[in-house]
């Protein structure tokens, strides 16, 4: 850059008075001027040389050379070529012009037209053309260079200049226009090309019925707010003051948007549907890609056949753009196709409660196979289980049942499956249990068993014996079988037989004579706690001799009486006779007679718990059986309180008795036929007096006091009287009051009254009340060391027991205190005054008191 000189300043200073005197008419004209501040206008070449210079040309210029420190230069015909050297250059060509050479520290540079090449050596430039530009060459800070028309070539060296030239420029053309990013509504567009001053980027862009446009001043624009699956073209064009230059264009698809609510449907063990819903904006048709597939449909649904049964498929569609090409983000959709079916689906090895299935493996793929089975009612013993294997053993089936049992495969989803294949077939009927016959007569029995656990249709009944046979059917589980001879031993067979009427299970066979004929007045006679005596009288016909049955025992007997020992007390035996016949096992129909033997005595029948009003009664549990106990009492005179009480606990609380009276209790066990009783046993005792009341304490001395109280309630035979200090004293009296003795003085005594009834042992609740006697009175009260104000006095300590002695003096008033020692110091008292003084002895409830002692004196003058 140049520098500026006085004799440079002195230069321009001469040449701006020349100019203003010749009215700026000269078209060429050469200028140079070394001023802070100028502005020129010249139609001939100049020279600048200023800090701060503004260049305006409107036609083609010579080279022009600015040192100068602000110069604004407007120029509307051609210049010679100009030198810039300026910090601070804004240059503004509206014509054509010469090459230009910038080193400024900032010069904006805006180019409308071509321009022949320019150089700038800035360190911030910003250029923006809108039309063809000859090469620029830039080495400055910052130069923003604008032009609208050719120039000349221009040298500037000023820091800061504003060139405007209105005259054509040369081409400023777009290199390496591309699309770096395409979504379904925006593009990114790069390009090369550094703007100059005064210039910017014009973005166009068209489809089919739509278009924008956009300014930028950077070689990059995201262009959003686009269709989906739309050609747009895309143009751009440098702009400099009022014109631009011849656009650069290019094309792009924007991205097909994604398809929506993609479904599989009518999924085979081959095939399956496609649906889906046209995305949002454009598309041409759809790619449908699958394992190394791919399919294209026009329409939005599309089915896909020979696929592999029970196979994983993930189909994967694309909406693609008019140009074959551009796509859309995929929407897809994983599934499974069917299993194929099995085949070869047998039953065997068929049970009362199980079958075991086979079948062929199927065609294709399977994760496993779903065994589902059901009765014909389709509710019970519905059961789904899965194996991987091509058999399986079915248990836990109930017997006699037609079974339906359903196959499936599976795919490895654990949800696709294939067709289900099913047979159906019975199971064994069960076989009846607990055939038993009854109702056995000389001619007939009667048969009943247990239906079979399962299901069935009916009953196959056969019976034989040595000379005849027969055999019939029944839907019941019980059968009449008539026509019979008495006493011979017959085969009875049940078979259970399945619906379908061939099916049979296995068969239950049971063997019983025809019975004997019943006895006949069956008696029990001579009942006690442990026997009875049965009798009867013999039954028509034969038989070889009796059963008698009671309990879990058995008694033989060929006589028509039998004594049945070692029974148990109080227990119901129901004994059952029996005419047997000669198999020594078939007996006739039973007579028989139910009955209770006594129950057992009470033992340890206790009285316990004994209160004024009632008694807790307990006794130990008989030996044997018994249903209840009966309880009685009365009193003395067998008339008053009677009771009669039921209860099944071996205790009983009886109330509402009255005090000190003699009951007898009687208790009774009971046989649960309510009638049969065991042995009473009976005990008597009294109810414990009534508590005395009101007990107190009278003309209390120092050696005695008097006891009052008055009566309880109900009876007592007497009072017995305790009374304690260290040691206990007793006494009785049949009164209402007592006088004790003997006590000592002072001392604390407990006295207590009891009332006893007549059995002398049988106490009411004791009533106790304690009591000090009077301590005894002090002996030798006199007065010493009598002073003006004070006296000393002492005493004997009193018989008997005391706390503490209270000491009082008194001359118009009376004045108090207390202590334990026999002698006390009184002082601040009245010279010459007559006092009287009294000792009394306290016992230790501090309240009683002996009798007091006094003693008059004169204090001295």
């Amino acid at each position: 850059m140049g520098r500026l000189s006085i004799k440079t300043v002195c230069k321009g200073t001469a040449l701006l008075i020349f100019v203003i005197l010749q009215g700026l008419n000269a078209e060429t004209a050469t200028t140079s001027t070394s001023t802070l501040s100028t502005e020129s206008q010249t139609t001939a070449p100049a020279t600048t040389s200023s800090p701060s210079t503004e260049s305006q040309t409107s036609a083609p210029s010579t080279p022009a050379t600015t040192s100068s420190s602000s110069t604004e230069s407007q120029t509307s015909a051609p210049t010679t070529p100009a030198t810039i050297s300026s910090l601070s250059t804004e240059s503004q060509t509206s014509a054509p012009s010469t090459p230009a050479t910038t080193s400024s520290s900032s010069t904006e540079s805006q180019t409308s037209a071509p321009t022949t090449p320019a150089t700038i050596s800035s360190l911030s430039t910003e250029s923006q053309t809108s039309a063809p530009s000859t090469p620029a060459t830039t080495s400055s800070p910052s130069t923003k260079s604008e032009t609208s028309a050719p120039s000349t070539p221009a040298t500037t060296s000023s820091p800061s200049t504003k060139s405007e030239t209105s005259a054509p420029s040369t081409t400023n053309a777009i290199e390496n226009l591309t699309v770096t990013e395409i979504s379904t509504s925006f593009v990114l567009l790069k390009w090369d090309k550094q703007l100059e001053m005064g210039s910017s980027f014009k973005v166009n862009w068209t489809a089919d019925e739509t278009h924008g446009n956009v300014t930028v001043t950077v070689p990059n624009v995201t262009v959003t707010g686009l269709i989906a699956g739309v050609n747009y073209t895309f143009c751009i064009t440098v702009v400099v003051a009022d014109t631009s230059t011849e656009p650069v264009c290019i094309s792009a698809w924007t991205k097909p948007d994604v398809i929506m609510n993609l479904t599989a449907d009518d999924i085979t063990t081959s095939s399956v549907l496609l649906n889906w819903i046209k995305p949002n904006g454009q598309s041409s048709h759809y790619r449908v890609e699958y394992e190394d597939k791919n399919v294209i449909a026009e329409n939005t649904s599309i089915k896909i056949n020979d696929l592999i049964p029970g196979a994983q498929y993930t189909f994967r569609v694309f909406a693609v753009a008019a140009d074959n090409e551009t796509k859309g983000r995929a929407n897809q959709i994983s599934l499974y196709t069917k299993p194929d079916v099995i085949k070869n689906f047998t039953v065997s090895k068929i049970t009362t409660s199980s079958v075991f299935l086979t079948w062929a493996e199927p065609f294709g793929n399977r994760s496993f196979f779903k065994l589902n089975w059901t009765d014909e009612n389709l509710d019970l013993n519905r059961k789904a289980v899965e194996t991987n294997n091509t058999s399986y053993h079915i248990t836990g089936l109930n017997a006699g049942v037609n079974y339906t049992f359903c196959i499936t495969a599976a795919a490895a989803d654990q949800s696709t499956e294939g067709e289900t294949l099913c047979i159906s077939n019975y199971t064994r009927p069960n076989v009846a249990s607990n055939l038993t016959v009854s109702e056995i007569t000389p001619s007939s029995v009667f048969l009943t068993w247990e239906e079979p656990l399962g299901n069935r249709s009916f009953f196959k009944i056969q019976w034989t014996s040595d000379k005849t046979n027969g055999s019939s059917t029944t839907n019941n589980t019980s059968y009449n079988i008539t026509g019979l001879t008495a006493g011979v031993n017959y085969t009875f067979i049940i078979t259970a037989v399945a619906a379908d009427r061939s099916t049979e299970g296995g068969s239950v066979v049971t063997s019983k004579y025809t019975k004997p004929d019943v006895i006949m007045n069956l008696t029990a006679d001579d009942i006690t706690t442990s026997s009875v005596l049965l009798n009867w009288i013999k039954p028509n016909g034969q038989s070889s001799h009796y059963r008698v049955e009671y309990e879990d025992t058995i008694v033989i007997t060929e006589k028509t009486s039998i004594k049945i020992n070692d029974l148990i007390p109080g227990a119901q035996y129901t004994f059952r006779v029996f005419a047997v016949a000669a198999d020594n096992e078939t007996k006739g129909r039973a007579n028989q007679i139910s009955l209770y033997t006594k129950p057992d005595v009470i033992m340890n029948f206790t009285v316990s718990t004994i209160t004024t009003s009632s008694v807790f009664l307990t006794w130990a549990e008989p030996f044997g059986n018994r249903s209840f106990f009966k309880l009685n009492w009365t009193d003395e005179n067998l008339d008053l309180n009677r009771k009669a009480v039921e209860t099944n606990n071996t205790s009983y609380h009886i109330t509402g008795l009255n005090a000190g009276v003699n009951y007898t209790f009687c208790i009774t066990a009971v046989a649960a036929d309510q009638s049969t009783e065991g042995e009473t046993l009976c005990i008597s005792n009294y109810t414990k007096p009534g508590v005395i009341r009101n007990l107190t304490v009278n003309n209390i001395t120092t050696s005695s006091v008097f006891l009052t109280w008055n009566e309880p309630g109900g009876n007592r035979d007497f009072f017995k009287i305790q009374w304690t200090d260290e040691k206990t004293n007793r006494n009785s009296t049949t009164n209402t009051s007592y006088h004790i003795t003997g006590l000592n003085a002072g001392v604390n005594y407990t006295f207590c009254i009891t009332a006893v009834a007549a059995d002398q042992a049988t106490e009411g609740e004791t009533v106790c009340i304690s009591n000090y006697t009077k301590p005894d009175v002090i002996r030798n009260l006199s007065v010493n060391n009598i002073t003006t104000s004070s006296v000393f006095l002492t005493w004997n300590e009193p018989g008997g027991n005391r706390d503490f002695f209270k000491i009082q003096w008194t001359d118009e008033k009376t004045n108090r205190n207390s202590t334990t020692n026999t002698s006390y110091h009184i002082t601040g008292l009245n010279a010459g005054v007559n006092y009287t003084f009294c000792i009394t002895a306290v016992a230790a409830d501090q309240a009683t008191e002996g009798e007091t002692v006094c003693i008059s004196n004169y204090t001295s003058m």
